[in-house]
């Protein structure tokens, strides 16, 4: 993936570099910022925080890789194949076609408005969504 250094004092200020995040703070409630490596086209590597990159630009790649893996979108109408590690609401049909209403790029996927989730399920695409389609 790629990095943007936002950092106007860090010597790769400026520049999109390979690398990636290498400890994420799952609980990410301001207190501990989260750690990015990159490095650059001459083999130099760094170790950046969380305030230092473009944290929406390194969010929305991981997103779109998500997305791709999963092969839907939010909207988008699915039977749930493998749900992986989650959990449900009383009474929800894992058998049933479900909406999917929240993806992020760690691989949790939320179906129905909150009524189940899982990490990284796979799934079968129904139908597409409104917002699939536009």
């Amino acid at each position: 993936m790629k990095v943007k250094v936002t950092d106007p004092s860090h010597p790769c200020f400026g520049q999109e570099l390979e690398g990636g995040i290498i400890y994420y703070d799952i609980y990410h409630r301001g207190g501990r910022p989260d750690l990015y490596e990159v490095s650059t086209p001459e083999g130099k590597r760094y170790r950046l925080l969380t305030h230092q990159i473009d944290a929406d630009h390194y969010e929305a790649q991981e997103l779109n890789e998500e997305i791709e893996r999963l092969g839907a979108e939010v909207g988008d109408t699915v039977m749930v194949i493998r749900p992986g590690s989650g959990g449900s609401n009383a009474g929800f049909d894992w058998n049933a076609s479900h909406v999917i209403t929240r993806i992020d790029g760690s691989g949790h996927v939320e179906f129905d408005d909150k009524a189940a989730w899982g990490f990284r399920p796979d799934v079968q695409v129904l139908s597409k969504g409104e917002e699939a389609e536009e």
